[in-house]
């Protein structure tokens, strides 16, 4: 029983939003929503961009001042780029509308 749990939860798609340095990912932007910072002993809050990517809705939680910056320009159902720079605390994103 308990092969079965863990092989159909590894096979799982993730419903978290991935992008590498240097990689720009076209998504569809749904929605932002302020959460709580919950990731490593992290407190305040971070900004969760509800994001389609590939026809799969994706969550993705970022703590970026100059990204929600960009984003705040974006109108909820906008299909955008999103391009990667950087790695750990030296990444910046850039977020550019596109037409599909």
């Amino acid at each position: 029983m308990s092969a079965e749990v863990l092989k159909r939860f590894s096979n799982q798609k993730s419903k978290y939003f991935e992008i590498k340095d240097g990689e720009e990912v076209p998504v569809m932007f749904l929605r932002a929503e302020e959460v709580a910072n919950k990731f490593k002993g992290g407190n305040g809050t971070l900004i969760r961009y509800h994001l389609e990517e590939n026809g799969s809705k994706k969550m993705w939680d970022r703590g970026s001042r100059s990204l929600a910056e960009q984003m705040s320009e974006i109108k909820d159902g906008t299909a955008i780029i999103i391009k990667r720079v950087g790695k750990e605390q030296d990444t910046k994103y850039f977020v550019k509308e596109i037409n599909i």
